[in-house]
C-alpha cells in the first residue's frame, strides 16, 4: 500500500504515542475540527481520567502486561460505550489486536453495542486506510495477518459458555469488550477471563453498563481488588439534562434518591434487590436483626435440622436449624478431599441433633442419600431426603398446587416466615451474616409456561447466574420441606438417650465430645 505523507506522519505520531490515550484520542479522532461532526465535543473529564490511568499502566514496563480490568457503573447517558469503542479504536491502532465485544442480549449487541463502535470506526482518522468494518466484525486489510488483528461482536450462551474461550494472541494485544455487563451471567465471564491468562501480551478487558442486579458478577467485581471499578452518578456529569433528572426524580420515584429506578438509572448503584427477586434484601435484613427472643414456650415446639450437603468442590455444606419463629444458621463447611467424607457431616448432624431435641430431618437429596442410608442403618426414620425438583406437597392432589415443585414451595415458604410471621433469623458466626442475607434474595419470581404455576431456578441455573451456589438459602428452605406440628414423644418431657439416638460413625477429624458451645447457647 503506497501511504501518503500525511498518513505517514499519523503513523509516527501513533508510534511515539502508543500508550499515551490522552493524546491519541485527539490524534485519532477529530475533535474540535471545524466542519467535522466532533467539531463542538471533547472527551468527558471521567474518560480522560481513565484513560490516564490506563496509559500509566501501559508506560510501566513492570506493569504493561498484566491485566487491565475496568469495571464502570452508571446511570444513563454517561457514554460508557462510546468510551470502550474508542479505546479500541485507539488500541488497534497502535497495536495488533485480538478482541471480542459482547452485551447483556443479542439484541443490545446487534442494534446497539456494535451501531456504537461502527460510529466511532467512522469517526477516527484513517481507520478504513488500514481496517474494514464488516457486519460482526473490524479486521485488517493487511491479508497477511487477517484474523489475527480482529475485533469480533460475538454473542454469549450459558448453555455452550466455552464459546466464549479460546481468545489468545501472544506476544501482541487482546481486548474484552462486556457491555450492559449486569445481565451477563458469571459462568460467562469464567469461561471469558482465561484470555487474560497470555504472558507478554497486552491484555485488557472492559465492562461497562446500569448495575440493575447487586447479586450479579459485573457488580461483584466492584469490590474485587483485580479490577479497576468506578461508579459514575450522571448528575456529575456537564452534559447530562438536570431537567430530565429532576423529572425522574419527581415523577418515577417519589423524591426518593434511594429508589431503585434512580439508584440505577442516575446515580450508577445496583438495585437494592434484584428485580423479581422472591426475597427482597430489605426483608431479609429485617430478619437478621437483633431481638428479644427468650420464649421458654418456643421449645415446646418442633425441633427440625436440616443439611445441604456438598461432595468436594466449590459448594458448602450447611445445617440449619429451626424451632418456632427461629433459624439457625448452625454449620459452614467444606469438606477436605480425601480427609473427611460424608461420615463427618453425619456425625456433626448427630450431635446436633442431640443436643437440640431434633424430631425431623431434612436432607437436599441431590448429595443426601449417604446421610439418609447411614440414618436408616441406625433407626432414625425421622430423617428424610427432599428432591426440590418434585411435585410440592402442599395439596393432597400437587395439580391443586400453585407450585410448579418443592423447590418454589419451600422459597414461597420462607418469604411467609421471613414477610408475613417476622420470622427471625440467626448465625453462629457473625461473619456468615452478609453472605446469607444475599443468598436469600439470589431466587426469583418465574412462572412455568405452560401450567402458569410459581418456579424459582434451580441450584445449577442460580450458579451459572452468580457463580456461586446457594447452599445457605437452600439450607433455610429445607425448614419447610413439611408442616411438623408434633414433637417426638421422648422430647415432651426428657431428652433423648444416648441409645435412641443412634451410634457414631468414626471419623477422625471429629470430636463427638465438644459441646457445640452449649448447643449455640441454647439457641
Amino acid at each position: 500500500m503506497e501511504l501518503n505523507d500525511d498518513i505517514k506522519e499519523y503513523q509516527r505520531l501513533l508510534r511515539k504515542h502508543q500508550y499515551d490515550f490522552c493524546k491519541l484520542v485527539y490524534i485519532v479522532f477529530p475533535f474540535g475540527e471545524v466542519g467535522h461532526e466532533l467539531e463542538h465535543m471533547r472527551p468527558y473529564t471521567w474518560q480522560m481520567e481513565e484513560w490516564a490511568k490506563l496509559s500509566a499502566h501501559l508506560q510501566n514496563p513492570l506493569t504493561r502486561y498484566k491485566p487491565y480490568k475496568l469495571n464502570i457503573s452508571s446511570g444513563n447517558g454517561a457514554a460508557k460505550t462510546s468510551f470502550m469503542a474508542m479505546t479500541y479504536c485507539m488500541l488497534t491502532l497502535t497495536q495488533r489486536v485480538r478482541g471480542r465485544v459482547t452485551a447483556n442480549t443479542e439484541d443490545q449487541m446487534r442494534t446497539i453495542t456494535w451501531v456504537e463502535f461502527g460510529v466511532w470506526y467512522r469517526r477516527a482518522r484513517y481507520m478504513n486506510t488500514f481496517f474494514e468494518l464488516l457486519g460482526e466484525s473490524i479486521t485488517t486489510r493487511d491479508n497477511s495477518i487477517g484474523k489475527a488483528w480482529q475485533l469480533s461482536a460475538v454473542t454469549w450462551d450459558a448453555k455452550n459458555p466455552v464459546a466464549m474461550s479460546g481468545l489468545h494472541n501472544m506476544g501482541y494485544a487482546i481486548f474484552l469488550g462486556f457491555d450492559e455487563a449486569a445481565g451477563i451471567p458469571a459462568i460467562i465471564w469464567e469461561y471469558a477471563s482465561g484470555a487474560m491468562s497470555d504472558a507478554n501480551t497486552i491484555k485488557i478487558w472492559f465492562a461497562v453498563g446500569n448495575s440493575d442486579d447487586p447479586n450479579s458478577k459485573f457488580e461483584q467485581n466492584m469490590t474485587d481488588p483485580t479490577w479497576n471499578s468506578r461508579r459514575i452518578d450522571t448528575r456529575e456529569l456537564d452534559h447530562i439534562d438536570k431537567t430530565w433528572v429532576n423529572d425522574m426524580l419527581v415523577n418515577d420515584c417519589g423524591g426518593d434518591e434511594d429508589h431503585d429506578i434512580f439508584r440505577v438509572r442516575v446515580r450508577g448503584l445496583p438495585r437494592k434487590s434484584a428485580e423479581g427477586a422472591i426475597i427482597k434484601l430489605e426483608q431479609a435484613q429485617a430478619a437478621f436483626k437483633k431481638r428479644d427472643t427468650n420464649d421458654p414456650l418456643r421449645l415446646r415446639l418442633p425441633s427440625i435440622l436440616t443439611c445441604d450437603p456438598a461432595w468436594h468442590g466449590g459448594d458448602e455444606t450447611v445445617i440449619a436449624h429451626m424451632q418456632g419463629p427461629i433459624i439457625t444458621i448452625l454449620e459452614r463447611f467444606k469438606l477436605k478431599k480425601n480427609v473427611q467424607d460424608h461420615s463427618y457431616t453425619y456425625n456433626l448432624m448427630c450431635q446436633w441433633e442431640r443436643a437440640l431435641k431434633v424430631d425431623k430431618v431434612f436432607i437436599d437429596q441431590a448429595e443426601g442419600t449417604t446421610l439418609k442410608t447411614l440414618a436408616t442403618q441406625h433407626a432414625k426414620y425421622h430423617w428424610t431426603l427432599v428432591p426440590f425438583g418434585a411435585l410440592p406437597n402442599d395439596q393432597s392432589d400437587p395439580k391443586d398446587s400453585e407450585y410448579a415443585n418443592m423447590r418454589a414451595m419451600m422459597y414461597y415458604r420462607l418469604q411467609d416466615f421471613v414477610v408475613k410471621n417476622g420470622g427471625h433469623i440467626v448465625v453462629r458466626d457473625p461473619q456468615w451474616s452478609d453472605e446469607s442475607m444475599k443468598q436469600m434474595t439470589w431466587a426469583k419470581e418465574d412462572r412455568h409456561k405452560q401450567t402458569g404455576k410459581k418456579k424459582v431456578g434451580s441450584k445449577a441455573e442460580i450458579k451459572v447466574e452468580y457463580g456461586k451456589s446457594p447452599d445457605v438459602a437452600d439450607a433455610m428452605v429445607l425448614c419447610f420441606a413439611e408442616i411438623v406440628t408434633e414433637r417426638l414423644p421422648e422430647h415432651e418431657t426428657v431428652e433423648r438417650d444416648a441409645h435412641n439416638n443412634g451410634p457414631m460413625v468414626r471419623n477422625d477429624e471429629y470430636n463427638p465430645n465438644e459441646s457445640l458451645d452449649k448447643a449455640f447457647n441454647d439457641i
